[in-house]
């Protein structure tokens, strides 16, 4: 595992990462069966909306994407349990609070650098949520791997922002204005 020198080259997760690629199922599938033992998700509590495999992928596509864009960037992700209830950004499709179980044990694999999060003082600019990248073992896989970024897309029923107050003038040219 490589240490994370700057921790503010990042974005946020994007939840909203999917692929029904047969390869990324393929993927994904031998990472959880490989890495994730049954004690990180369990198998007690109520059955999620999402499939713990599946809430896997999109974090693994998030990485993968990320790694495209640039090896060094960052996701930025909370590991607060609360940050992940309903109605949160990050429960935007059905993702749970075992994502964070999830990325803490890709990273005692290998798989995953990872910078904790900072804090200072309420308001600081210095605050930051956790960073996590594709390790340099994870890059190799993403290198090899049997799909490509196009195969990478966005998932069906991703929430659109809507404007409050939009109107029609705001596209028509001064000069018809009167």
């Amino acid at each position: 595992m490589s240490k994370i020198e700057d921790p503010w080259h990042s974005r946020p997760i994007d939840v909203h990462r999917w692929s029904d690629h047969p390869e990324v199922k393929e993927f994904v599938g031998r990472i959880w069966d490989k890495y994730l033992p049954a004690e990180v998700v369990g198998k007690s509590g109520p059955k999620p909306k999402m499939a713990f495999r599946k809430q896997l992928r999109v974090l693994i596509l998030d990485l993968y994407v990320a790694w495209q864009d640039d090896p060094e960037l960052c996701i930025g992700v909370s590991m607060s349990v609360n940050a992940w209830k309903t109605g949160s950004r990050y429960n935007a499709l059905h993702l749970s609070k075992k994502m964070i179980p999830i990325i803490n044990t890709l990273h005692e694999a290998g798989l995953i650098d990872k910078s904790n999060h900072s804090y200072t003082a309420p308001g600081s600019r210095k605050n930051r949520s956790t960073r996590i990248r594709a390790s340099e073992k994870f890059q190799e896989w993403f290198a090899k791997a049997k799909f490509e970024r196009d195969d990478v897309g966005r998932a069906k029923g991703e929430e659109v922002i809507i404007l409050k107050e939009w109107t029609c003038r705001a596209f028509v040219p001064p000069q018809v204005l009167v």
